[in-house]
C-alpha cells in the first residue's frame, strides 16, 4: 500500500504518543506493510513432504536471520533487545511451532504458506480481544516470527531497517522487534508509527538502541509524497512535517544540547545519587530480564526495585516449573553481585493467560477481574512454585518478595501464610533458602492507597506503582489514547494518595519505593523527593537522567515545592509547577523542553 504526505512548504504539526525520547530530524521514508497477498492451493499427496521440508528450510533461515541479529545487537552493546530476540528463537526452537504447521500440511494437504497464514490469523483473533495492552502486545512477537519465515516461503524479501537510505525518519503502521533490532542508527534516524505502545517489544528495542520513537500518528491526515524533511520530538510526541527554518534551527540547537548532556550524563555512573545538599536516595532498576543488569551496574543502580517475574514466560509459553523458576531466579541474583533485588510475583491473570492455562470465564472488564493476587491466591499451586523458587534463589543475595495489585488487608495475610507454609514444606525437605526475605505490596489500587496504614504494619516495605494507581484512581484506561488528555499522573488526588502512603509508611518505619512512569520523569523527581519518596526504581536506561536530576535538587527545596503542589487545585496547575521548577533546576536541558 502506498501512503504518502502532503507535499509543499506548508510546516504540519502532528501530536502522538512519546515512545522512546530524543530528538531527530531526517527525510520521510514509508515502509510498506505486509504483503497480506498469500498463495492458497492444494498440494498433492505424493508432494507433502517435500513441501513440509520446504517449511523446514524457511524456518531455519529466519531463525539463522534473528540468530545474526541477536549477535549483532551483542556487539552493539543492546543486551535487552539482544533478550528479546533470544526469546524469539527460544519460540523458534519449541518442536510444537513446526509441529502443529506440518500436521496441519499433512492434514489438510495445503501449501504451507496457507497454513502458516491461517496460524497468523488465529493468533491475532484472540490476542487482539484482550483488554491489557501489554499482553495484545505480545502476539506481535509471534506474528514477527511467523511473516519472516513467510517471507522465505513466498520468496519475498522485505526491505530491512539496515537497507533505507540513511537519515530516515521511518513511517509505518506497526513495527516489529525484529525489524527495529535491524535499525542502524545511521540509516534510522527515527521511527513514526500509527499502532504500537510503550509495552511493544519493538518499542523496548527501539529505546534499548536509543531511537526516537512516537506512535499513534493518524496517517489519515498525511497524501502523496516521499522524501519530506521530518523532525521527531520523542520528548512531547511532536513530529513536524516540512518544518521551517525557523523551527529547524530550533530542533537543531536542541539536538547539540541533547548530544553534549548523554555525553555528560554518561559520566555519572561513579557518582551518588544524592541531593546538592547531601540527601542520598535509593536510586533502583525496573528490570524484565538479567541482560539488562549490566546498565544498572554501569550506571551506579543501588539495585533492582522490580523484577517483573511474568517475563520468564517468554521462554517458555507457560507456567514455568519450580526448578525452572529456580535456575532463572539465582541466576539474576548472581548477577546483582550483592545488590539487592525485589522480586514482583506473577503478575497474571483476567484477560493475561497462558497457552497451556484454561483461559478465565468472559469478563466484562478483566481489569477489574481475577488477576494478579488474586488469580495467585486461587491458583495456589502455580503460587506455592513460584514462592519456593524465589526462597531458594534468595539464599545466594539479598533478595525481597513483592505482592502485586493488593487492593486489602486480607489478601496480603494470605498471601504471606503462604509464605509461611512454603517455609515449612522446605524445613521438613531439609531445602535450603532465605530465611530474611522482606516483604512488600505494590499501592495500585486506590483502595490499598486509603488503607495503606493497615498495609504497612504487615509489610516490610510498600511501592506505588503509579501507572496503575493513576488509571484506577481516575477511571481512565491508559491504552486509550482518546482518552490519554484525563491520564493526568499531576491530578492533585493521585499527589495526596502519594502523600498518604507516605505518611503511613513513616509511621511504621518501613521505606516506600515509586516505580511507575512518573519516577523516570526528571520532572516529578523533586515533587516526590519533597513528598517524602526516598527510594525511586526505573528503567536502566533512566537511571543517569534521575540521579542527574536527584543531583540538581535540594531536599529543602523539593520539601517546599511538595508543599506547594498540594495547596493547587487543578492538574494542570501542579503540572506547571513541576515545568517551571525543572526550567529553573535544570534550564539547559534538552530531553523535556521544546
Amino acid at each position: 500500500m502506498a501512503t504518502t504526505i502532503l507535499a509543499g512548504s506548508e510546516e504540519i504539526i502532528l501530536k502522538g504518543t512519546p515512545i522512546c525520547r530524543g530528538i531527530a530530524m531526517g527525510q520521510l521514508f514509508f515502509m510498506g506493510a505486509i504483503d497480506d497477498d498469500i498463495p492458497h492451493f492444494s498440494i498433492p499427496s505424493s508432494c507433502i513432504e517435500n513441501e513440509i521440508r520446504r517449511f523446514r528450510e524457511a524456518l531455519k533461515r529466519a531463525r539463522d536471520d534473528i540468530k545474526r541479529l541477536r549477535s549483532q545487537l551483542e556487539r552493539e552493546a543492546v543486551p535487552e533487545a539482544a533478550a528479546i530476540l533470544e526469546a524469539h528463537l527460544l519460540m523458534m526452537r519449541d518442536p510444537s511451532l513446526s509441529t502443529d504447521i506440518e500436521e496441519k500440511i499433512r492434514l489438510h494437504g495445503k501449501n504451507a504458506e496457507s497454513v502458516l497464514y491461517k496460524m497468523i490469523k488465529d493468533c491475532r483473533e484472540k490476542f487482539s480481544s484482550l483488554s491489557d495492552p501489554y499482553f495484545r502486545e505480545r502476539s506481535k512477537d509471534i506474528e514477527d516470527i511467523s511473516w519472516r519465515i513467510m517471507s522465505y516461503l513466498c520468496e519475498k524479501k522485505q526491505v530491512g531497517l539496515s537497507e533505507i537510505p540513511p537519515g530516515s525518519v521511518v513511517f509505518a503502521h506497526d513495527l516489529t522487534a525484529s525489524l527495529v533490532a535491524s535499525a542502524n542508527r545511521g540509516n534510522v534516524a527515527a521511527l513514526v508509527t500509527e499502532a504500537g505502545g510503550v509495552t511493544a517489544h519493538a518499542a523496548i528495542v527501539a529505546r534499548a538502541k536509543g531511537i526516537p520513537y512516537v506512535s499513534s500518528i493518524p496517517f489519515d491526515q498525511l497524501k502523496e509524497a516521499q522524501n519530506e524533511c521530518v523532525v521527531v520530538d520523542g520528548r512531547t510526541g511532536l513530529v513536524i512535517i516540512n518544518p521551517d527554518e525557523r523551527t529547524k534551527d530550533k530542533y537543531v540547537k536542541s539536538l547539540e544540547k541533547l548530544v553534549a548532556q548523554v555525553d555528560a550524563l554518561d559520566k555519572l555512573g561513579s557518582l551518588e545519587a544524592e541531593t546538592y545538599d547531601g540527601f542520598q536516595i535509593g536510586l533502583c532498576a525496573n528490570i524484565d530480564m538479567d541482560n539488562e543488569l549490566e546498565m544498572l551496574h554501569q550506571y551506579g543502580g543501588k539495585g533492582v526495585g522490580l523484577y517483573r517475574s511474568e517475563f520468564v514466560f517468554h521462554a517458555f509459553q507457560r507456567f514455568p516449573t519450580e526448578e525452572e523458576q529456580y535456575e532463572i531466579y539465582h541466576n539474576v541474583v548472581q548477577k546483582m553481585h550483592g545488590l539487592p533485588i525485589v522480586i514482583r510475583t506473577f503478575d497474571v491473570g483476567g484477560d493475561k493467560y497462558l497457552m497451556d492455562h484454561q483461559p478465565p470465564p468472559h469478563e466484562g472488564n478483566p481489569f477489574l477481574g481475577c488477576r494478579a493476587i488474586r488469580f495467585l491466591l486461587k491458583e495456589k499451586i502455580i503460587f506455592k512454585a513460584q514462592i519456593r523458587a524465589i526462597l531458594r534463589a534468595a539464599v545466594h543475595g539479598r533478595v525481597s518478595i513483592m505482592f502485586p495489585m493488593v487492593a486489602g488487608l486480607t489478601e496480603l495475610q494470605e498471601a504471606k501464610s503462604l509464605i509461611e507454609e512454603v517455609k515449612k514444606d522446605l524445613d521438613k525437605e531439609g531445602i535450603p533458602y532465605g530465611k530474611n526475605v522482606r516483604i512488600g505490596c505494590m499501592i495500585e489500587v486506590p483502595s490499598a492507597a486509603i488503607i495503606s496504614d493497615l498495609l504497612a504494619a504487615e509489610c516490610d516495605f510498600l511501592s506505588i506503582g503509579t501507572n496503575d494507581l493513576v488509571q484506577y484512581s481516575l477511571a481512565v484506561d491508559r491504552a486509550n489514547h482518546a482518552m490519554s488528555c484525563f491520564y493526568t499522573p499531576t491530578h492533585p488526588g493521585i499527589i495526596r494518595l502519594i502523600k498518604m502512603v507516605v505518611a503511613a509508611a513513616n509511621k511504621h518505619g518501613i521505606p516506600v519505593t515509586v516505580c511507575g512512569e512518573v519516577a523516570a520523569d526528571p520532572r516529578f523527581t523533586p515533587l516526590l523527593l519533597g513528598l517524602g519518596v526516598h527510594e525511586l526504581s526505573v528503567a536502566s536506561l533512566y537511571l543517569p537522567i534521575i540521579k542527574n536530576a536527584i543531583r540538581n535538587t535540594s531536599i529543602v527545596r523539593a520539601t517546599y515545592l511538595a508543599e506547594e503542589a498540594l495547596k493547587l487545585t487543578t492538574s494542570q496547575e501542579i503540572q506547571d509547577l513541576l515545568d517551571k521548577e525543572y526550567q529553573e533546576m535544570m534550564p539547559e536541558d534538552s530531553f523535556y523542553h521544546c
